[in-house]
């Protein structure tokens, strides 16, 4: 299968992996060396996988945990894991959602520990996908604000598009069943742990985070704008233009991504898998 070759990024986050077939099984001993870089990485792009489909692609996901199904899916009754973002003119990346720096579903009470993205058409012009490293963001604000920020928590929802997107696609009776079950959203720590290795991270980001409890509007928007704004340091993100071939695997802990709507009226479709489901964990409070 070769030797797996990691070639970092220039920032916190993000290297390009080469040296193996991911379209053959993956034995523990690769398994065990690509855990260990995405911990390392946060996100791996892996060059060469022309021979990845979908099932190979569960595999890929196969070795964080068992893939899950979009909890919308989900609960419209399928267990199917492979999802398609599908965008062009007619449907562009969702405002506020995908278009901006995101954890994918943290409106659930429940996050996927990694996602595993592939491409099948590719615009000619943009559509690249942009991660931002969530424990760098955290290591880069003021250690006092730090310390105010952890016990805090902040609402996470859809935004007010999404009613108008469900009933859009699915009608009003199947949109009333969503709105009843997403639509309040969920609270999330703003300062989490990472399950796996321990490090803290900033756990807000402009797609779905809505507000800080406990702090009047004007308080809680600035606060957010000022946390968002850290993930924009290039020094801290890595951004993927997309190439026949590739394969993504990021830790959605550790990371939040976008896919910036630049490639209008262009076609994009890329196979995405999650696996894993867990709470985010909250990072105690150091005593006064």
């Amino acid at each position: 299968m070769g030797a797996l070759s990691i070639s970092p990024a220039a920032s916190t986050i993000g290297a390009e992996v080469s040296g193996v077939d991911l379209s053959e099984d993956i034995g523990d001993g690769l398994a065990a060396e690509i855990r260990t870089a995405l911990d390392e990485r946060g996100v791996l792009v892996f060059v060469g996988q022309d021979a990845v489909g979908d099932e190979a692609q569960k595999r890929i996901a196969s070795i964080w945990a068992a893939p899950q199904p979009h909890p919308i899916v989900e609960f419209l009754g399928s267990d199917e894991v492979i999802g398609v973002v599908y965008n062009d003119a007619d449907h562009p990346p969702a405002a506020g959602g995908d278009s901006s720096f995101h954890t994918d579903y943290s409106f659930n009470p429940e996050i996927p520990d990694v996602a595993v993205l592939r491409p099948l058409v590719i615009p000619p012009v943009g559509g690249a996908t942009l991660w931002s490293d969530a424990r760098a963001a955290l290591g880069g604000l003021d250690g006092d604000l730090v310390d105010g920020l952890r016990g805090r928590v902040a609402h996470h929802d859809m935004g007010p598009g999404f009613r108008r997107e469900m009933e859009a696609r699915f009608g009003t009776e199947v949109a009333d069943k969503l709105d009843a079950r997403f639509g309040a959203g969920y609270r999330h720590p703003i300062v989490a742990v990472h399950p796996r290795t321990g490090d803290e991270l900033l756990f807000v980001n402009a797609g779905f985070t809505r507000h800080v409890i406990g702090l009047p509007a004007d308080r809680s928007d600035a606060l957010l704008s000022r946390l968002f704004e850290t993930f924009t340091d290039p020094s801290i993100t890595f951004s993927r233009s997309w190439r026949p071939g590739d394969v993504a695997v990021w830790d959605e802990h550790r990371t939040v991504h976008r896919g910036p709507n630049d490639f209008a009226p262009h076609e994009r479709r890329l196979h995405r898998c999650t696996a894993g489901s867990r709470r985010p964990i909250a990072s105690e409070a150091k005593p006064g």
